[in-house]
């Protein structure tokens, strides 16, 4: 059987051209759109340099706005990642649910993760937006071994040296103190800062008279929607930071663009990214 000869007036032929080609340039963003919310990019940070060849490293990793509404083929490929960078510690600097339903689906998800030494958290703005206050967020945390710090800070040895963690509360959602440190404070090798929000480091001279070594941050998303690497927007409370490392004009700060998104279920120009970062505690040469 053959086919009908097809008479197309010009006009007609340019629509078809073109809804052929919507189409498929719509399909290809589909496609890019899922790929790049369901990929995952890992940051390996080295800092100081060892004092002996054997000295060993410690391994920190930070997980930032997971966002969590589920278990899915990202999430597993989070904790995969994780299990096998073997942390030392492990930091969840904010944002680890979009609303107090994520908080199953998050129980489940720090269940699986590997052992360590040490784990922390802060809070970010969509805690409090889900309705977490500092105590119940704690109480939630406290079966999983996770220390919440809020305003307030903690020691950890390593290696003989000790590292001085804070947690600032989120700059948004909660309510950002100075720190009083004790006055043990000089025998401190580094100052590790946790932040939610990037913007947290102008301000920082005026809440801890300690200056820190690092500050760690997320909140952005590495503007979560950046064709090109050229965020269209980013949140509250970033200041003028985006993502990766900001060294001048103040303390060293990296910012992470996060795991997961909200407002829109999607990333342009912006992979979920797990931070591994190494430190050897003696010297301090961002990488």
């Amino acid at each position: 059987m053959g086919f009908p000869h097809l008479r197309l007036s010009r006009r007609q032929w340019i629509q078809t051209v073109a809804g052929t080609t919507c189409g498929i340039a719509g399909g290809l963003t589909t496609q890019s759109l899922i790929s790049a919310s369901q990929s995952l990019s890992q940051a390996h940070l080295h800092i100081g340099t060892p004092a002996l060849p054997n000295d060993k490293a410690l391994r920190i990793v930070q997980l930032s706005d997971l966002h969590l509404r589920d278990i899915g083929a990202l999430e597993t490929m989070l904790l995969t990642s994780i299990t096998a960078a073997a942390p030392d510690i492990i930091l969840l600097t904010g944002d680890t649910i979009s609303h107090k339903d994520g908080l199953q689906p998050l129980s489940e998800f720090l269940e699986k993760l590997p052992p360590t030494s040490h784990r922390v958290a802060i809070m970010g703005n969509w805690e409090y937006k889900a309705e977490l206050t500092p105590s119940s967020f704690q109480q939630f945390l406290s079966p999983f071994d996770f220390q919440l710090l809020v305003n307030e800070s903690c020691d950890f040895e390593h290696d003989s040296k000790i590292l001085k963690m804070t947690g600032f509360d989120d700059l948004l959602g909660g309510q950002l103190q100075p720190i009083n440190h004790h006055e043990n404070t000089k025998y401190v090798d580094q100052h590790l800062v946790l932040a939610h929000c990037p913007a947290t480091r102008d301000i920082f001279q005026k809440l801890s008279p300690v200056p820190p070594s690092l500050i760690l941050s997320g909140h952005t998303h590495g503007g979560q929607i950046a064709p090109g690497g050229f965020p269209l927007y980013t949140p509250p409370g970033s200041g003028d930071y985006v993502s990766g490392w900001y060294r001048g004009n103040g303390p060293p700060m990296y910012v992470s663009r996060g795991i997961g998104t909200s407002l829109l279920p999607l990333r342009i120009g912006s992979l979920p990214e797990l931070v591994i970062l190494d430190w050897h505690l003696p010297n301090l040469t961002p990488q």
